[in-house]
């Protein structure tokens, strides 16, 4: 890929193998791409207003939505110190009229901020939108973040969605770089992640359904709706895709469809090997991971697949309850081994996001789990192939 660039250096020119589009939403990389989004329509006006009071306030409720239909606002923290006030845009107003500071203080003032005992650090109109990319690679060029997903701020979700982006795409960039896999690795980024961000945006937009009601009539149904179902939101809001990754690099049944429970975040807990003890990732440096039930032992690994987990940067790790051999690890929060043991398996490999690849109930399911990966990360595509956008799960109106 060629890039041309300008800064406060002046132009320049850049020569690389892939490029990252993580530039927002009106993202220059996504121009360059023939990908299609899909848009849900749910959209809303908001301003924004970053606030540093003058003096140390105790804030009760730290975070607070208030689901006023005369004017729905939030109320969060901004980090030490800050405080951040949205206010819906209400029908008879413009954005240019709400985007003005004015407005901001105004707005402000019934919540006690005033010009003499805070500052305004920014204030702006932002609109929530609830759409994604339908593909996310094409040839040599990736999205991440906004610039592949929007979503309303209601459940927090867009700065997650844009990290778990990174943690997707940087271990299989990494591979590919490598030449330990194959080009159409990359093409897994979208598979996985689009179905997995639209849990996010699914459950976004059901809070935003809740928050931005302005009709007093519509208002008080919800709040019956809320009160009846206990304020429990399996009951009170609509069902969402479920968080789980979307098909890719994760173990087939024989007849090459899907297998159950993969896909989901694995829990982490401490360990300690050789008298240090932290988070498993910590003492592993991340990458792929072997969790293995070292009081019951899957089994040696022949030497191809030891040579292959060593060019992956994976990491073998025995678990014990007590007494951990010298190159054993010690389950030291009880977490690991009790999970493992309580779904009858002896082993697990687990992605360097986090995610569970599969898992082995005897030592010949762990060997055919390494193969099902080597194969995996081998695939076949060309370095250019483009892959099929994967249908939504959410329904489009």
């Amino acid at each position: 890929v060629h890039l041309t660039t300008a800064g406060p250096c002046g132009p320049g020119e850049v020569r690389a193998r892939y490029v990252i589009g993580a530039d927002g939403a009106n993202s220059f990389v996504r121009s360059r791409m023939s990908t299609t989004v899909t848009d849900l329509g749910f959209f809303y006006d908001w301003l924004i207003v970053d606030t540093k009071p003058h003096e140390r306030t105790s804030w009760s409720p730290m975070n607070w939505q208030l689901c006023d239909p005369a004017r729905p606002t939030t109320i969060v923290s901004g980090g030490p110190g800050r405080r951040r006030w949205e206010f819906l845009r209400l029908p008879h107003e413009s954005v240019e009229e709400l985007s003005s500071l004015e407005a901001a203080w105004k707005l402000l003032e019934p919540w006690g901020r005033t010009e003499q005992n805070t500052t305004i650090e920014r204030h702006t109109v932002y609109t929530f939108q609830a759409r994604w990319v339908d593909r996310w690679r094409e040839g040599r060029l990736l999205l991440a973040g906004d610039a592949a997903h929007q979503m309303p701020p209601f459940a927090g979700q867009g700065m997650c969605s844009g990290m778990r982006d990174a943690m997707n795409l940087a271990w299989k960039l990494d591979l590919v770089l490598a030449g330990r896999a194959g080009p159409g690795l990359l093409d897994t980024y979208t598979s996985e992640r689009s179905d997995h961000v639209q849990h996010a945006i699914g459950m976004s937009m059901a809070l935003g359904q809740v928050i931005c009601v302005l009709d007093p009539d519509e208002a008080a149904e919800r709040d019956a709706r809320m009160i009846a179902a206990g304020a429990d939101p399996r009951l009170a809001l609509p069902a969402t895709p479920p968080p789980v990754l979307g098909d890719g690099v994760l173990r087939r049944t024989a007849d090459g469809e899907r297998a159950a429970n993969v896909g989901h975040l694995t829990p982490q807990y401490r360990v300690t090997r050789q008298g240090r003890t932290a988070l498993l990732d910590t003492l592993t440096g991340g990458g792929f991971t072997i969790l293995t039930d070292g009081h019951r032992p899957a089994g040696a690994l022949d030497d191809a697949d030891r040579d292959f987990l060593t060019g992956i940067k994976a990491t073998v790790v025995p678990l014990f309850t007590e007494h951990a051999p010298p190159d054993g690890y010690l389950d030291a929060d009880g977490g690991f081994l009790p999970h493992l043991r309580e779904h009858g398996h002896v082993a697990a490999i687990v992605r360097p996001d986090f995610y569970l690849f599969g898992a082995a109930s005897t030592g010949e399911e762990l060997r055919e789990l390494i193969g099902q990966l080597r194969e995996q990360l081998r695939h076949p595509e060309p370095p250019d192939a483009v892959s099929p956008a994967p249908e939504p799960l959410m329904a489009v109106e």
